[in-house]
């Protein structure tokens, strides 16, 4: 007769280990579809953090009247390919990625409107591409306003392929969704904001204003 506790044998053993490891396999891919969303979703979030910085140190300069003028490029964000004006500033969603050989560099504002200005948000590092449509002034040259956008990549992904963008197509940023890759497989910018930089103390301004197209 068998005995009850005679425990299990090697066949056993190995049809016990061979389920385990199956449903270890089975669990690995849903595990790494979270991390990798998580990441993802995570640097959105640094991404739009950096880029409000960004509007948001172009603004005050306006705003507590720093004497901006048309000839003072060195404090303004680079213009770009696009002919956008105030009340127009969405026509720049077409202004080309950075697809430049060494498109990141360490500055305050990049050089043109396809560079980008490396930013360190809690030891991660992204790239930022800021530039402006058309420029306002006054009679004297002071800047009364301009159009800005502000791209946020992470660095691993740039340069942008030349073949991974249509030529004059408006450029979005990622969406926060499930996904399996990292962040060199994301060729759109993790965050797109775009304003107006106005003057708010002269009264110029207001009939350069028109609303936005969306």
């Amino acid at each position: 007769m068998t005995r009850p506790d005679r425990g299990l044998t090697l066949l056993e053993c190995v049809i016990a280990i061979l389920v385990v490891n199956l449903t270890l396999a089975m669990l690995a891919a849903p595990l790494l579809l979270v991390a990798a969303t998580r990441l993802r979703n995570n640097r959105i979030n640094q991404a739009t953090e950096i880029a409000r910085g960004e509007i948001d140190r172009l603004r005050v300069m306006m705003e507590q009247g720093v004497t901006v003028r048309g000839t003072s490029t060195s404090l303004l964000p680079p213009e770009s390919a696009v002919a956008a004006t105030l009340g127009n500033a969405a026509a720049l969603s077409t202004q080309p990625p950075p697809t430049g050989p060494n498109p990141i560099a360490s500055c305050t504002l990049p050089s043109s409107a396809t560079m980008t200005c490396e930013r360190q948000l809690n030891n991660t590092r992204f790239a930022v591409q800021i530039y402006r449509g058309q420029v306002v002034t006054d009679g004297n040259g002071l800047v009364l306003g301009y159009p800005v956008q502000v791209r946020v990549y992470s660095a691993e992904a740039l340069p942008v392929p030349p073949d991974a963008v249509s030529s004059g197509q408006p450029i979005s940023q990622a969406t926060a969704m499930m996904t399996s890759g990292g962040p060199e497989s994301e060729r759109r910018p993790l965050v797109v904001l775009t304003t107006e930089i106005v003057r708010a103390d002269a009264a110029e301004t207001l009939s350069y204003l028109k609303p936005s197209t969306p």
